[in-house]
């Protein structure tokens, strides 16, 4: 219908009329606002702001007498460049001469979802002062958010821990959401991409309620501690993985589906806050304080989404809950759980502290234990035969061949084994000495050294070669 048949159903009281305030929820038609404006400020200038980015198709139109002289023409279907304001929600500049009174007449038309539109007259500076103060607040809000989530993948790559990435493909996908949701997203990001608009905002809902899933089923460890309510988010999950697939294959059949996703979507929405009230619920015997940081900022981002419904079906006004109660809603909910992962953190830290101090006490155990077993194993000589001899008790070894004698101070015969007299040299004690190519003596028993032998001090001679007597000398003499 164009502006000029509008009109004139408007004024034939032809086209139904809905009453003022009143919010059309989900809807399957266009609407046509008939707008009287009385300029009684000393100003001309005025921008009239539609506070609902996800408005398909606008125009807006003057009447002068019976003309109606179309203005502006813009919507999500258009690329953003041709809005008439350069801003999130549309915005219309008006010029009103003072003292007189102006009708507009607004098309609006979003079908098979959602529709609102709030409307709210600006002076040109109001407009300008709020513009700016909004620009402020929303990169304070979205830098924070952006930040989270930027820290939690950094912490979770480099700890190695899921929960950490989890959360911070959460915080990230709903906040992309929300920043779809302000009118950013078509802003800053398929700005030149209209046909992309109407798929951004739903999708990445979609993505935040499967990583807050993965988020909540390992804050909890549901798995171990709910594991019949685990396997049925499980399932979901696996719905959320087909449905994004189709998303992707389909976007057509989706788009038209719209209400019925919607429905279904509320469905799981509702799954998800039982799934996460109850796993807190039953974590608090487990981890009181966790479980409480997060039942309160779920609950604030629970009633952020309750109003947030309530407002998208017309239940309850945006006048009740200032500002995007979901997005308030959620950017406390970051705020309060991003203080719970940093206890988390500390947590981790001050066990893996702990734990290093262990591995160092028990290291330094260790480390005994091996000097006290070598110190152990110097005080004895294990022969390949199994046998254990103290080396105190050995006066000399001699070979003969292959084997070794070791004459013991307590044993008339002596004790053989199958070795070399070089091999057993290096794991005596340093009281023995080589005196001869096949003979080791312990000095302890030496009483004296006679030219080419030496006199134990059991009256036992034993050859001394030349080549070994300055050593044993020398040995002696210490």
């Amino acid at each position: 219908m164009s502006g000029q048949a509008a009109w004139k159903a408007i004024t034939n009281n032809s086209l139904k009329i809905v009453k003022d305030r009143t919010n059309p929820g989900i809807s399957n038609s266009a609407y046509w606002i008939q707008i009287p404006i009385i300029n009684q400020s000393q100003e001309t200038s005025f921008y009239l702001e539609i506070d609902y980015p996800q408005l398909d198709y606008l125009q807006l139109f003057e009447i002068q007498e019976d003309t109606v002289l179309k203005l502006y023409e813009t919507g999500d279907r258009f690329v953003f460049d041709q809005r008439p304001v350069s801003y999130r929600n549309f915005a219309f500049p008006l010029t009103i001469p003072k003292g007189q009174q102006t009708t507009y007449l607004l098309n609006v038309d979003k079908r098979l979802s959602a529709s609102r539109f709030p409307l709210t007259l600006y002076r040109e500076s109001a407009f300008w002062k709020m513009y700016n103060q909004e620009t402020i607040f929303y990169g304070f809000c979205f830098g924070f958010i952006g930040l989270v989530a930027l820290m939690s993948l950094i912490v979770g790559i480099r700890m190695k821990m899921y929960i950490f990435i989890w959360y911070a493909l959460y915080v990230l996908t709903f906040g992309l959401r929300c920043f779809a949701k302000l009118g950013y997203g078509y802003q800053y990001i398929t700005f030149n991409h209209p046909e992309f608009n109407t798929h951004f905002f739903p999708f990445t809902t979609q993505l935040a309620m499967f990583f807050l899933i993965m988020y909540i089923q390992r804050y909890f460890n549901s798995e171990k501690h709910m594991p019949v309510f685990n396997r049925v988010m499980d399932v979901i999950l696996f719905l959320f993985i087909l449905s994004s697939l189709a998303w992707v294959l389909f976007p057509g059949f989706i788009i038209t589906a719209g209400p019925v996703l919607i429905s279904i979507r509320y469905v799981v929405l509702i799954l998800t806050i039982v799934f996460a009230y109850s796993s807190a619920i039953n974590h608090l015997k487990i981890d009181a304080f966790r479980s409480k940081i997060f039942l309160v900022a779920y609950s604030v981002f629970f009633l952020g989404v309750v109003s947030q419904i309530l407002i998208e079906y017309g239940a309850i006004t945006s006048s009740l809950v200032p500002g995007d109660p979901l997005f308030a809603g959620f950017f406390i909910e970051v705020g309060v759980l991003s203080y719970a992962m940093i206890f988390l953190i500390l947590e981790i830290i001050k066990e893996k502290n702990e734990l290093f101090k262990s591995n160092q006490k028990l290291n330094e155990l260790v480390k005994k234990l091996e000097e006290k077993s070598q110190e152990e194993e110097q005080q004895f000589v294990i022969l390949k035969s199994k046998a254990v001899v103290d080396p105190g008790r050995i006066r000399y070894i001699q070979a003969d061949d292959h084997y070794l004698e070791f004459y013991l101070n307590d044993k008339d015969r002596p004790e053989v084994d199958r070795n070399k007299l070089s091999a057993i040299l290096e794991i005596l004690p340093a009281q023995f000495v080589q005196i001869h190519r096949s003979t080791i003596v312990n000095l302890e028993y030496v009483k004296t050294i006679y030219g080419s032998y030496l006199l134990l001090k059991n009256g036992e001679e034993l050859k001394l070669s030349r080549t070994y007597k300055p050593e044993l000398e020398e040995r002696l003499a210490k």
